[in-house]
């Protein structure tokens, strides 16, 4: 039996937008007839879907969820329309799967399957921050989330500080919207003063935040980060 084709289908990162906005005309064609879904969250993707020309309604499509703690058998079941010959689209909440998406795992099982991913063009924040910070693209490294604690999380800016130095391999992490505020003051407390920093913020929204210092110039800003989106670039 032949086995169909998994999608890699990006969603918006910015509320500004739909998912029309985000994907290429020549893709309409080929996901309208696609009824199975793995999502991050099923609410969120709803809203994605509704705006695209599937041939079935909104409610006859089949989605289910995937997480960060399923394991290994959980995901494999999620993968069994595509063994069965039914085309499947991969939808993370925001932005391109499997980039800091737990979708990677389901992608690594079908790989293992013989099956054909299919990856479709659409935004990362980290690849639009990192293009716009000036700071180097041709090395660079994403940490996602940090340490929680204040002092192994300072540890760890400070040891990707000292990366940076010696290889000139751009840092990039985040943080959860409503501690911005408390990465940046970290931040600026245990880099040097010529290290540089990029704060990338609200990616692709009306108000787009995507601005690169010296880790001495940002200390003499007053800055209060928005509880949004976020993310740090460090370079020296």
């Amino acid at each position: 039996m032949n086995k169909g084709k998994l999608f890699l289908l990006p969603t918006p990162i910015s509320k500004d937008q739909n998912v029309t906005d985000i994907l290429l005309p020549m893709y309409l064609n080929s996901i309208r007839s696609i009824e199975y879904f793995v999502v991050e969250t099923p609410k969120i993707a709803r809203s994605f879907l509704k705006d695209l020309p599937f041939e079935k309604k909104i409610q006859d499509l089949h989605i289910e969820s995937l997480d960060e703690h399923m394991q290994k058998e959980e995901i494999k079941e999620l993968i069994t329309p595509l063994l069965s010959g039914n085309d499947m689209a991969l939808l993370s909440d925001a932005g391109i799967p499997t980039v800091a998406d737990p979708g990677y795992k389901l992608v690594s099982l079908a790989q293992k399957e013989g099956v054909k991913i299919v990856p479709l063009i659409g935004p990362s924040s980290i690849l639009l921050a990192l293009m716009a910070s000036g700071l180097n693209g041709q090395s660079f490294a994403f940490h996602g989330y940090l340490p929680k604690e204040k002092g192994l999380k300072r540890k760890r800016i400070k040891s990707l500080e000292k990366v940076a130095k010696n290889t000139e391999q751009t840092q990039i992490f985040m943080e959860t919207p409503y501690k911005n505020q408390h990465m940046l003051e970290d931040v600026l407390e245990v880099c040097e003063e010529t290290s540089i920093l990029c704060i990338a913020q609200n990616i692709m929204s009306s108000n787009e935040y995507i601005i690169t210092k010296s880790i001495g110039e940002w200390r003499n800003e007053s800055i209060l980060l928005d509880k949004t989106p976020c993310l740090f670039l460090i370079n020296t």
